[in-house]
């Protein structure tokens, strides 16, 4: 039986993020899922970057809680700009496939020169999109990028919620 989407229960952050208007419902009649989304920042491309991250609800509640990612993945990939944040939407919208069971995508604003030196460190082509890992599979940045959160040189936001009814 498909629920209908105004009875699927958000998260307390959500909500506070829909009520005070940084994420808007874009929830189709019938849905069984509520999306909520937000349109990407306007940056300085030239001396800053958005990056774009899918995460499970434990990686997202972890990054809320401490201001950090933590290690939980080999990978944990971003994709940089436009491009890379369509790429990111493809997992909650059910084109890519992951363990981790992403309902949210996070925008990272970061330094040009953080992204730079990130995908100088390690990138990959990923469905023609470029992505950088933090992980230790990839380019085991995660502590330099961490250090960056919690300086508040890094700034992060929910640009795309994808919540499924709970069986």
């Amino acid at each position: 039986m498909v629920m209908r989407a105004a009875k699927i229960k958000l998260k307390p952050h959500e909500v506070d993020l829909l009520r005070s208007g940084a994420l808007s419902e874009l929830t189709h009649p019938g849905s069984s899922s509520r999306w909520l989304h937000a349109t990407s920042q306007h940056i300085d491309a030239a001396t800053h970057a958005l990056v774009y991250r899918p995460m499970g609800d434990i990686e997202l509640e972890s990054l809320r809680r401490t201001s950090q990612l933590p290690a939980t993945q080999p990978y944990q990939a971003l994709m940089e700009a436009e491009p890379g944040r369509t790429y990111a939407e493809k997992y909650l919208r059910g084109h890519k496939k992951v363990d981790s069971m992403p309902t949210t995508v996070v925008e990272f604003c970061c330094s040009r020169s953080l992204v730079t030196w990130l995908f100088t460190k390690f990138h990959k082509a990923e469905d023609g999109v470029l992505s950088t890992g933090l992980g230790t599979k990839a380019g085991n940045t995660l502590e330099r990028f961490n250090s960056e959160l919690a300086t508040g040189a890094v700034s992060w936001r929910i640009v795309l919620v994808k919540r499924k009814a709970v069986k």
